[in-house]
């Protein structure tokens, strides 16, 4: 699995121009189809959208590979952005899962598992995405987070400096001026398993997912 642009077209124009590496062994993927429809739960209140990932394989392993946009996380049945969400009310104002789960009308169980899951991986996070912006930017420092209370904060507001970076990188290569979340950044950074136990330290999206700017 590996996550892509949110964009079909540049998802399109990256598998035919044989841009998008195979996370298994680095070979060029080229398009095979399609996953499963799945449906993702999105926004509050909640709005059932259905999902039907591209699929593309490996012209040297021949492993087939779901390519997921940035707008979801690998075995999360919401979009990214109610996550974010969650995570933000949680590690910057405090909220507990209950007050959480009232607010964007989930689950307390989901909640608490998403609240649990990033505090778990705040550690790894604070230093995966503190190296990202020192190699990223020789005004690093210029983006770095205030001092925070917490790990799960910490962690939060160095996601929040990687979004403006890589926001700021984005933007000058293309000439234009580009926003981005920072859970788009991370997935984008990291891979569909960003808000997985599971996916730190191993999953690791070793190439950037955003399409080469022209």
């Amino acid at each position: 699995m590996l996550t892509v642009s949110h964009d079909p077209a540049a998802v399109e124009s990256q598998l035919l121009g044989r841009e998008l590496p195979c996370p298994r062994c680095q070979d060029r993927l080229r398009p095979w189809g399609f996953g499963t429809a799945r449906v993702i739960r999105c926004g509050t209140p909640i709005r059932s959208r259905w999902v039907t990932p591209r699929r593309a394989r490996c012209r040297g392993c021949r492993a087939t590979h779901i390519l997921l946009p940035a707008e979801f996380a690998c075995r999360r049945a919401d979009h990214a952005e109610v996550i974010g969400q969650a995570v933000e009310l949680g590690a910057a104002q405090g909220l507990g899962y209950r007050k959480i789960a009232a607010i964007l009308e989930r689950p307390e169980s989901t909640v608490r598992d998403w609240l649990r899951t990033f505090k778990t991986n705040a550690p790894a996070i604070t230093e995966a995405f503190t190296a990202r912006v020192h190699r990223a930017t020789a005004e690093a420092l210029e983006f770095w987070p205030a001092p925070a209370k917490t790990a799960a904060a910490h962690a939060l507001g160095m996601l929040m400096a990687h979004a403006r970076v890589l926001a700021r990188l984005h933007g000058t290569a293309a000439g234009t001026v580009v926003t981005m979340t920072w859970h788009s950044a991370a997935l984008f950074a990291h891979g569909p398993w960003f808000f997985s136990e599971a996916g730190w330290p191993e999953g690791v999206q070793h190439v950037p997912a955003l399409p080469r700017q022209r």
